[in-house]
């Protein structure tokens, strides 16, 4: 019996990992660590140029999407953003995105690397 609820088990972990996608980001620090903020927290995103106010990079953060989420950053972003609150930033610099494709059967993934940035000076009240 300990045998058959071992392997449903694993059989269940194995779908629940399947169906949760392939979206996910890693943070490279490269400036002063700061707290994590909460995962949910707000952050900026710039795809073209860079914020008009001061501020300084915590560090590199690179994902990855594609398989099962449909390679696409509507499936990305949301982990990047999520990494980004871990680092403690406020915004993210998005400096390139790409589509590719990998394996044998070729399918499609996306890459994408942005800066976390930290304003500096008082936090703008939301």
């Amino acid at each position: 019996m300990d045998r058959r609820r071992t392997t449903l088990t694993l059989a269940a972990l194995s779908g629940a990992f399947v169906l949760s996608g392939c979206a996910h980001a890693w943070f490279t620090p490269t400036g002063t660590p700061y707290p994590p903020r909460p995962d949910d927290c707000a952050i900026e995103v710039y795809t073209t140029g860079i914020p008009d106010r001061e501020y300084e990079e915590l560090g590199i953060l690179e994902g990855e999407s594609g398989w099962f989420d449909g390679a696409n950053m509507s499936e990305l972003l949301p982990e990047m953003k999520v990494e980004a609150c871990r680092a403690g930033g406020d915004a993210l610099i998005i400096h390139m995105s790409q589509r590719y494709a990998s394996g044998e059967d070729s399918d499609d993934k996306i890459y994408s690397s942005a800066t976390v940035i930290r304003w500096v000076g008082p936090r703008p009240r939301s």
